[in-house]
């Protein structure tokens, strides 16, 4: 016997009875009611119909959809789990059809999230990206994307694709992403060397003629001022003039430190015990300001093979600017850690400060880039030239209002400074 079907069992009937209604009201002249009963039956024959046509046929299409992409998807779910790749895979509504854990992290779906359009996220996020692709049809090749994670940042380059049927018809979009933190780091660090060369290049070049006539100023004006009675007044002003005149011998002493790319004056060193030296020349300042200093390194490091004095000069540089983005006092934790796969020193200064703007952390290894009205702009650059100069990197995690990390990798020999040596 052939299968009817719910078509035949609801549709045929109803149109039997809307028959069966014409014929008893044009044969008998039977009661009014039959016409409301008449009406009824063709408002469900209305309904029933627009149901199989529409929404079934939509239903239908969607289920045929989801049959294709779990045909694609059934023996690729493994291998696409496991690549070091991000894939998001979404039907036509935005339904995620696929999703692996680096793409889960990316775009920071929740467990729950079932489609894209009810997971929150901002402008610039993958998940907009995806939905531009979606409704515009508009393709993004090689987006960079800044993945901020707790206690960190990582780089990858997305993409985003239409997926089509086998008559080109669209059945969703695809999400690819890769991570390409080392190679933007090794770009970020090559780019800083260069604009230190070239700010060190100039300052190698007029420093000395800067620096002898500055002498001779200084000179007669402490003359001057052995001249003047010691209650003169303008005694005052001698005094601003020498201070304002050691702090631009001050500049040109730092930028000089740009100009130097010789090997560091190399001895074995007991990083705690320079630490502790750095932290000691700060610590009336610290607590004049209500910060506390936490020391969280052991006595049992191995030695670091590097220029205590330069290395010295970083630390104090990190401390001092953990002080003053703690104007109403707080906690900078200094930490040091051994890493015996890379036999290196990661050095942490964590402070509970203000944290850095977001346009501001590509500029603050940049010269002469500062936001106090006192600073110079040198201090970071020159630790970052120091830090290089020992085969090590200088890097930074903050967020605006929740304080900065200063984070210090220094290997424990710098083999190319030996060999140079």
């Amino acid at each position: 016997m052939p299968r009817i079907g719910l078509w035949g069992i609801v549709v045929l009937p109803v149109t039997g009875m809307i028959g069966l209604f014409h014929w008893a009201l044009g044969t008998f002249h039977l009661s009014p009611w039959l016409i409301v009963f008449q009406a009824l039956a063709e408002v469900l024959l209305a309904v029933a119909v627009f149901y199989f046509v529409f929404i079934r046929g939509e239903k239908k299409e969607r289920e045929k959809e989801h049959h294709y992409w779990d045909k694609q998807l059934a023996d690729h779910k493994q291998l696409l789990e496991y690549l070091p790749l991000a894939v998001l895979f979404v039907d036509r509504q935005g339904t995620i059809m696929h999703m692996n854990n680096l793409a889960r992290e990316i775009a920071d779906i929740k467990d729950n999230v079932k489609n894209i359009y009810q997971n929150p996220h901002g402008a610039e996020d993958p998940l907009e990206l995806l939905k531009k692709t979606l409704e515009s049809k508009q393709v993004f090749q090689e987006y960079d994307y800044t993945c901020r994670l707790v206690g960190e940042s990582k780089y990858y380059r997305l993409n985003t694709s239409l997926i089509q049927d086998e008559d080109g018809q669209p059945l969703g979009a695809l999400l690819t992403g890769f991570n390409i933190s080392e190679q933007f780091l090794l770009e970020e660090q090559l780019s800083q060397r260069g604009k230190l060369a070239m700010i060190g290049e100039l300052a190698a070049g007029t420093a000395h003629e800067i620096r002898n006539p500055l002498t001779s100023v200084r000179g007669l004006v402490q003359i001057l001022g052995q001249r003047l009675d010691k209650n003169d007044s303008a005694q005052e002003y001698i005094k601003m003039m020498l201070s304002e005149i050691d702090h631009i011998n001050y500049i040109i002493k730092e930028l000089l430190l740009l100009a130097r790319r010789t090997s560091p004056n190399l001895s074995f060193i007991s990083l705690p015990a320079l630490l502790d030296d750095a932290l000691l020349l700060l610590e009336g300042q610290a607590n004049s300001k209500g910060i506390f200093v936490y020391k969280e390194y052991s006595n049992e490091l191995p030695l670091v093979v590097l220029d205590e004095d330069q290395m010295k000069q970083v630390f104090i540089n990190l401390s001092t600017n953990a002080i003053h983005a703690m104007p109403d006092g707080g906690e900078l934790v200094v930490s040091a850690e051994y890493v015996q796969q890379e036999e290196s020193i990661v050095v942490k200064f964590k402070d509970t400060g203000i944290g850095i703007a977001k346009e501001n952390i590509s500029r603050i290894f940049h010269p002469f880039f500062t936001t106090r009205p006192e600073g110079t702009g040198l201090g970071l650059p020159v630790s970052y030239q120091i830090v290089d100069n020992h085969g090590g990197k200088l890097m930074v995690e903050s967020i605006s209002g929740s304080g900065s990390t200063f984070i210090i990798k220094i290997p424990l020999v710098n083999r190319e400074n030996i060999k140079a040596s």
